[in-house]
């Protein structure tokens, strides 16, 4: 009898049991089609019909898209934006103060992968396609193609002669070189490009310009550069990058043309794709010449990736820096939701090796230039070097003798025993 009564027991749990998988099952199974459907939503908003498909050999789809299709105008703000093909200025006259003649990149225009698989037509703009598992690598589909929001942390810089009360977003580390004092209409920099180790899905790892105006924690921003960011990308492959935000991340802004906002004008340079040639450890060192600055006509913040105005940003985005920016940044952000946690995520910042090894070693930026408005670019002076995380992450600037430009590192390994753990 007692054999009986488990029994029943046994089989009354089992029952239970199944019921309640298969409820969880019908939960899962109805959240997974919801997540599908919002997941069609989101391509339908940001994927646009395109004239010609080109598969690239590195496993990105790029679309080239009729530009006056491009996601820009889906921004109620350029609902009725008429397109600028090319900049006002004489971008092939850019002059340093002092000097005589034009400025010009430090080699021939770096090459992205898509660009060996096709071309796009005139009158159409290359655009990375966002794919499903894009879109299922990130956080939150809703805010796909957005810096994760953590607030900004008030952070003072100090000078020689002056306090700088610079955000720092939260959860981020960086190592910049920070330019501050004046009015800028303009920065560019010839970068290096490195792909270092990027440890967690949700983090990610920038080389890049910042411009910015605005209270810390409510700032304008322009941003360009290379990034290495598995949750937009769903790869660990460095790419080029653009980002804009009128509120420090809060609720606008976004990466590349995720969301409607960057006029791309160029049928050859896609925001999002990877380089054709990145740096190695001892090995040889790639650099690309990056700008931004305000046209002449005071309505524009154009792009230009080596001698190719890719795009521009309309000053009507913005309220601070539709007149100018009041700091440039030049150098490595990362991101990581565990920053400051024990221990240390390992994520890589720069090529991840610190600052003080140098060239063909640590990460470099070369010729960091501001624009004021004299009209002339100009060394970042007064200037400071600065990275939150010392122990982690560093900035130099480093020359072998006094009479050249110094070089800007910056990066580090993130974890490294002793001494970031």
């Amino acid at each position: 009898m007692a054999f009986r009564v488990t029994e029943k027991r046994m089989l009354l749990l089992t029952f239970l049991f199944l019921c309640f998988a298969a409820q969880v099952m019908a939960r899962e199974s109805k959240t997974l089609l919801e997540k599908e459907l919002l997941a069609e939503e989101k391509l339908k908003l940001i994927n646009k019909p395109a004239v010609k498909t080109i598969q690239s050999a590195d496993g990105d789809v790029i679309d080239c898209v009729d530009i006056y299709k491009q996601p820009a105008f889906d921004h109620p703000l350029l609902k009725n934006h008429i397109i600028k093909m090319k900049p006002t200025d004489d971008h092939s006259r850019r002059r340093d103060k002092g000097s005589s003649q034009a400025t010009t990149s430090t080699g021939p225009t770096l090459s992205q992968t898509w660009q060996k698989s096709g071309a796009c037509p005139n009158g159409t703009v290359p655009i990375l396609r966002v794919q499903h598992h894009h879109l299922f690598n990130a956080p939150s589909i809703e805010n796909y193609g957005r810096k994760p929001w953590n607030g900004v942390v008030k952070h003072e810089l100090h000078l020689s002669n002056r306090t700088i009360a610079a955000g720092i977003e939260g959860l981020h580390a960086n190592g910049v070189l920070i330019g501050n004092g004046y009015n800028y209409i303009g920065a560019k920099a010839s970068i290096g490009i490195f792909n270092p180790w990027i440890e967690g899905e949700d983090e990610f790892t920038t080389g890049q310009i910042w411009l910015r105006n605005g209270r810390f924690n409510n700032s304008e921003s322009i941003e360009l550069g290379w990034m290495v960011n598995p949750s937009v990308f769903g790869d660990k492959t460095v790419r080029f990058f653009v980002y804009w935000t009128t509120d420090s991340g809060k609720e606008t802004g976004c990466f590349n043309v995720i969301c409607p906002g960057f006029v791309q004008t160029s049928s050859e340079i896609a925001l999002g794709a990877t380089f054709s040639q990145v740096s190695t450890f001892s090995g040889p060192q790639y650099e690309f010449l990056l700008e931004v600055w305000k046209d002449s006509d005071n309505e524009r913040w154009w792009v230009v990736y080596g001698d190719t105005p890719v795009g521009y940003y309309p000053t009507t985005l913005f309220e601070g820096l539709s007149r100018s920016a009041t700091l440039a940044l030049f150098g490595g952000d990362v991101y990581s939701p565990r920053i400051w946690d024990s221990p240390h995520p390992t994520t890589g910042m720069g090529s991840g090796t610190f600052a003080s090894y140098h060239f063909q070693y640590a990460a470099f930026i070369r010729q960091p230039r501001i624009k004021d408005f004299s009209g002339y670019y100009k060394y970042p002076y007064p200037y400071i070097t600065h990275s939150n995380q010392v122990n982690c992450y560093s900035a130099e600037n480093f020359a072998e003798t006094l009479w050249i430009e110094p070089l800007f590192y910056y990066g580090g390994p993130g974890r490294n025993y002793p001494f970031c753990l």
